[in-house]
């Protein structure tokens, strides 16, 4: 998917949908941040509608998980004040086989959501080889 390719009405559209959740992230999260690692964000409003999509660039493939933990600590009391939801990707070098430390990622995310009382909409590995949905946590599946 490109610029180009979006819906006129894209934020409309809730990141509820897998598919437009995936497609969401692979915009946002480009081929250079893919290469060098990076944490991609967006932060949704009360509709679960993107609002605000946040790339840190440089982020190391086998970061601390403290780290993540602290980024997410910041923010998430920002989306708890708008009643919002979060969409989660993780870019890195590499295949699009989910890794043990994409599924530590996800874990974190799941944890930090849960604490702060934020729905995660999904959490997702962008690689070259494209964008890869981790499963929804338990509690959230249908």
């Amino acid at each position: 998917m490109t610029f180009e390719d979006l819906p006129p009405d894209v934020k409309k559209i809730p990141l509820t949908d897998r598919r437009v959740a995936a497609d969401v992230i692979d915009l946002i999260i480009g081929d250079e941040a893919r290469a060098d690692g990076c944490v991609g964000l967006m932060v949704c409003d009360e509709e679960h509608r993107g609002i605000l999509p946040i790339v840190l660039s440089d982020v190391p493939h086998d970061a601390d998980l403290r780290a993540l933990a602290a980024l997410l600590d910041m923010i998430l009391p920002l989306v708890v004040a708008r009643s919002g939801s979060l969409l989660m990707g993780r870019g890195r070098p590499g295949g699009g086989v989910p890794t043990d430390a994409d599924r530590a990622w996800h874990q974190q995310s799941i944890d930090a959501c849960r604490a702060h009382g934020v729905r995660l909409l999904g959490f997702h590995v962008a690689t070259r080889d494209g964008v890869t949905a981790l499963p929804q946590p338990l509690a959230a599946a249908p």
